[in-house]
């Protein structure tokens, strides 16, 4: 199978980590015959597909339509059985750039309940494009029915669209890190919540500090991190409401290596009101930490390992993560070096980046 995977630029995102992911997935495959193609030269993750078949269409900004032209010559030169895109501009390029060609060209939808009256005009131009180019989509790879529902209130046909999870690349786990305690002044003993989003809106930070408030005042060997992009009016939201607790709680600021923070992490935490397929949630649990989220998009089937604390509560509800909170502080160091162990296994089985790669063969080949 002749695969063009295609995406916007290389900046980092998680759309874009996980379509770097998905790349060298496939390159690894026997089966497959690849080829990248960004519309942007560069990116923060470019180094890590450098290696692999890649070409640049080479867009010069917004206005630069003519792209398409050199995009076209692409398809019509490699040939691909199917064309695999991810995200609103690729998606409607490709379809526009393959016109005629007779090939497939499958949408990747990679969010879910966004704000569309606030997106900027060329985002928004874009989402009210693709929703009336739906229809020519051969597949709709989503990340999450939480995704599949989204579209579908809009108005998008969503008929032929599925779900494929994001695969966690677990070869970057990193054993627990005592000396990052200690750079961090953390008592070597303490408990360490963490949470690992950008300081937005939808990611209800307020709701994070209203946790740590709760727990420090009832536990003196409880501390809680944030790794993420700081955003100083939320900043200061969370410090008014800590309070006297403000020291126990670090804001560390967005962290390229983000595996190291994880190590550390006996818990992670998702407070968002909003989400489509948390790569945070995963990710923590790869390292072991035993999740604690709101019940939004994919989380709870994220979270869920079976086991018996109370890991799960509705959104934006304080008293319900409190008893969270609750269920998990009494665990026995016995239980949590046991569910710490199931946890891990839970996304190795699940969520690992072989399987979102089969999967999305699967879903390929049936295109063509």
């Amino acid at each position: 199978m002749k695969i063009l995977l295609t995406i916007r630029s290389l900046n980092f995102g998680g759309a874009e980590r996980q379509w770097v992911n998905l790349a060298k997935g496939l390159y690894a495959r026997d089966d497959i015959e690849l080829l990248l193609c960004t519309f942007y030269s560069g990116g923060d993750l470019y180094d890590e597909v450098s290696h692999l078949p890649y070409v640049c269409v080479d867009k010069k900004g917004k206005s630069d339509f003519l792209f398409l032209c050199r995009y076209r010559k692409i398809i019509k030169d490699f040939k691909p059985d199917v064309i695999y895109a991810f995200m609103p501009d690729s998606n409607l390029f490709s379809l526009f750039a393959s016109a005629f060609l007779n090939i497939p060209v499958v949408f990747g939808f990679r969010s879910s309940a966004i704000n569309v009256t606030k997106l900027p005009f060329f985002s928004k131009a874009y989402f009210y494009a693709q929703k009336y180019c739906s229809k020519y989509a051969k597949a709709i790879v989503c990340n999450s029915n939480d995704a599949i529902s989204f579209y579908k209130e809009y108005g998008y046909f969503m008929d032929r669209a599925c779900v494929v999870y994001n695969g966690i690349d677990t070869a970057c786990v990193k054993d627990r890190d005592n000396i990052l305690k200690e750079r961090l002044n953390l008592p070597k003993e303490s408990i360490i919540f963490g949470i690992a989003a950008r300081m937005n809106k939808v990611k209800d930070y307020p709701l994070f500090a209203k946790a740590a408030r709760y727990l420090c005042g009832k536990n003196s060997n409880v501390y809680f991190i944030s790794i993420g992009k700081i955003d100083d009016v939320i900043l200061r939201e969370c410090l008014d409401v800590l309070g006297d607790f403000k020291d126990r709680v670090l804001f560390l600021g967005a962290k390229d290596n983000v595996w190291y923070y994880y190590s550390i992490f006996d818990f992670i935490l998702s407070t968002s009101y909003t989400e489509s397929f948390s790569n945070s949630i995963a990710e923590g649990m790869a390292c072991g930490a035993l999740p604690i989220v709101s019940d939004v998009g994919e989380s709870a089937v994220i979270a869920n390992f079976g086991q018996d604390y109370k890991f799960c509560f509705n959104k934006r509800d304080e008293r319900g993560l409190y008893k969270c909170l609750d269920s998990v502080i009494s665990l026995s160091n016995d239980e949590k070096i046991r569910l710490s162990f199931e946890s891990k296994k839970h996304i190795i089985d699940r969520f690992s980046i072989s399987k979102m790669v089969d999967n999305t063969c699967e879903v390929l080949g049936k295109c063509i």
